[in-house]
């Protein structure tokens, strides 16, 4: 893992490689730098925890509510009816290894600001740097339990610490739901209600949090065509639509693994900007390889090392490196 100094010089980097032809396949240079990774023995720590159940980490779920608009509320972050809205656990997501507005100064902090410093300057940035619906990001893996909704909240956390930008965290994995359960939100409707109802809009299913500038848009109802609504036009001129219209927010898409289903590539075609969570020391490089060819479709992709060691104060779901941004070569 790099140290604190070279991570916060990342935009600097970022500027410096992408000056750089170093040739190659985005497949072929991951899998090269994962080989090396791979190379570290494990923390003498041990094998890091398996992450807690939603029993274990939240005990009670945050209860969702429905509040009225407020004359200060603007027309798009309200429907016309009303806003719903959820208090988050903050100390339980502290203890738990997330960023919260009360724990700003721990390792995990500073590690999802490395991570999340490149992908704003590609949502946000001017020129060359700024990525064409780079505000949309989707964070995905190869396969299960390698930490990709950990990532999500933990990212979703920081960037809505930032004091001029609005995050909204989107749950797409219709399997697992990991999302509202590491969240505490226990709520059935979001998401997949909005692709199968015409009267249902997104202000109508947004669940606003006590993090002023967070938003939570849960999966919603259990239905066994989830994949082709996921997949749908529908979908695809909602993910659009979002991007258009609140041009100061980042969308962050929890995604299903790759491999585990087809709804990421479907995904991939609608984003600007994607997050890949490889687990160090475990994700086989020909499967990193076969789950990169799915999502290819995105041109701009980022890769964060889950459990590549355990320092002191870290998080029990262990410790994140933000590695590189490389994009596709057409």
């Amino acid at each position: 893992m790099a140290d604190n100094n070279d991570r916060l010089d990342l935009i600097q980097r970022l500027a410096e490689k992408q000056a750089r032809d170093n040739g190659g396949s985005l497949a072929e240079r991951a899998a090269q730098k994962l080989a090396v990774n791979t190379e570290v023995p494990p923390p003498a720590s041990g094998p890091m925890p398996v992450a807690p159940s939603k029993e274990e980490s939240f005990p009670k779920s945050a209860a969702v509510q429905d509040i009225p608009k407020t004359e200060t509320e603007s027309e798009d972050e309200s429907p016309s009816k009303q806003n719903r809205y959820a208090a988050l656990d903050l100390e339980r997501l502290s203890q738990a290894g997330f960023v919260t507005p009360n724990s700003q100064q721990t390792h995990t902090a500073e590690e999802f600001r490395a991570v999340k410093r490149p992908l704003l300057l590609g949502a946000f940035g001017t020129g060359k740097s700024k990525i064409e619906r780079g505000n949309v990001i989707l964070v995905t893996s190869s396969k299960p339990g390698e930490g990709k909704t950990f990532v999500s909240i933990n990212l979703a956390l920081s960037i809505a610490s930032e004091r001029d930008l609005h995050v909204l965290v989107i749950d797409t994995d219709v399997y697992r739901r990991r999302l509202e359960s590491e969240l505490g939100i226990d709520d059935d409707r979001g998401l997949v209600d909005m692709l199968l109802e015409d009267d249902l809009h997104l202000p109508d299913l947004l669940i606003r949090t006590n993090i002023p500038n967070l938003s939570i848009l849960p999966v919603g109802i259990r239905n066994p065509q989830a994949p082709e609504l996921l997949s749908s036009q529908k979908m695809a001129t909602l993910m659009a639509d979002i991007a258009a219209r609140y041009p100061d927010r980042v969308i962050i898409i929890d995604s299903p693994p790759i491999l585990a289903s087809s709804e990421a590539s479907v995904l991939a075609m609608l984003v600007g900007q994607i997050v890949m969570v490889v687990e160090a020391n475990k994700t086989d490089s020909s499967e990193l390889q076969q789950a990169l060819k799915l999502i290819n479709t995105c041109e701009n992709i980022n890769f964060v090392i889950n459990k590549s060691g355990s320092d002191s104060g870290s998080s029990p779901y262990g410790s994140y490196s933000y590695y590189d941004e490389y994009r596709q070569k057409r």
